[in-house]
């Protein structure tokens, strides 16, 4: 059932607006987003639909078809449900000349929660962009994205950087995104032609504001003030030896070689070697799991079978502390390493493919 459907056996009318979002997958690039680093995620075909339409108390009453149906006063405090992310964009929508006090809404996903794959963005981009087409407000993708990034610092509790929303409300299927975090400018670059990306969810979960999310972050902002710099955007690694705490040091080390890792595959993708952009992805986890510590057991196993079976490279994706693995295989290889790895990996389960200029399911 689509979120229109969704809606209209809820509320016995039609929605006024709707709109939809994707999830995206980050092919490299892990926690380098809100030390204003460098990203390159692309989208996949997972997507969250939202319908809406005005009340005329001041009343918000959602129903989505994966947390249920949910009713609050708009002006009721954040009580940890996804109603917040209602809460958040009518009041940033507020802030934009449009107030609104009561909502009816209907949302349907069918990303993964706690996947990695940036289920929570998809909502806020989808909510923003469903209450701007009822007002009739028209706002540039990165002030929509920027929103989105809003609602979940002030609204869900979890201070990410910018990534997710800006991949949710700008990527391009089949095209990977290049992203400066700092300064917000990008790059559509085209995803290999003759090798795939596979998504293989690890079968453990996790929930970003229960706490190590933001701990990496303080750590990382730590790191910076130490080095008297902005952020860890603007270190080289011969900075590492001024820091002297050595769990500060490791976090610093996985950012700042991070974002050397992203400008090189940016390359690597540019002229189509493969093999060299696997060998980063491959590079890229060893560091979260070793220097940033948010991979997980789960993760571990699926990487270290998809690289047995003959992948080019595999490392966690999103996050991390559970969700999603990303995998690079040649088009030709594709099923029969997947096949693999979800044999070996019981609990695992294939998310999408990506290649270039489709998404093939």
């Amino acid at each position: 059932m689509n979120s229109v459907k969704l809606f209209q056996t809820n509320f016995q009318c039609s929605p006024v607006s709707s709109a939809q979002a994707h999830g995206r997958v980050n092919l490299i690039g892990e926690h380098t987003d809100y030390n204003y680093g460098f990203v390159l995620p692309t989208l996949i075909d997972q997507k969250i639909e939202v319908s809406i339409g005005p009340r005329s108390d001041s009343q918000i009453v959602g129903i989505s078809d994966e947390f249920g149906k949910k009713s609050s006063l708009f002006d009721s405090k954040t009580d940890g449900s996804w109603i917040d992310f209602v809460r958040g964009a009518l009041f940033y929508l507020g802030k934009e000349g449009h107030h609104m006090s009561g909502l009816n809404l209907s949302v349907t996903s069918d990303i993964p929660a706690g996947s990695g794959l940036s289920s929570s963005a998809a909502l806020e981009i989808a909510l923003i962009k469903a209450l701007c087409k009822m007002v009739n407000l028209e706002l540039p993708l990165t002030k929509i994205a920027q929103i989105g990034q809003l609602i979940e610092h002030n609204f869900i509790g979890t201070y990410c950087g910018i990534m997710d929303q800006m991949s949710s409300a700008i990527a391009k299927f089949g095209q990977a995104l290049f992203l400066d975090c700092e300064n917000l400018s990008t790059e559509i670059i085209p995803i290999f032609s003759e090798y795939t990306f596979v998504v293989i969810h690890s079968g453990s979960t996790r929930k970003l504001s229960e706490g190590l999310y933001n701990e990496r972050k303080r750590e990382t902002e730590a790191a910076a003030k130490f080095l008297n710099i902005p952020s860890l955007r603007h270190a080289e690694i011969t900075n590492l030896s001024l820091i002297k705490d050595p769990k500060i040091l490791k976090r610093a080390r996985h950012v700042i070689s991070e974002n050397f890792r992203v400008k090189k595959a940016v390359q690597f993708l540019k002229n189509n070697n493969a093999q060299a952009f696997g060998e980063l992805m491959n590079e890229s986890h060893s560091s979260m799991d070793n220097d940033y510590e948010i991979s997980s057991p789960e993760l571990n196993y699926v990487v270290k079978k998809a690289r047995s079976h003959g992948a080019l490279g595999a490392r966690l994706t999103g996050a991390g502390f559970g969700g999603c693995t990303v995998i690079l295989t040649s088009n030709i290889q594709r099923e029969d390493i997947t096949e693999k790895i979800l044999n070996d990996c019981p609990k695992s389960y294939l998310i999408t493919n990506i290649s270039q200029n489709n998404i093939i399911n």
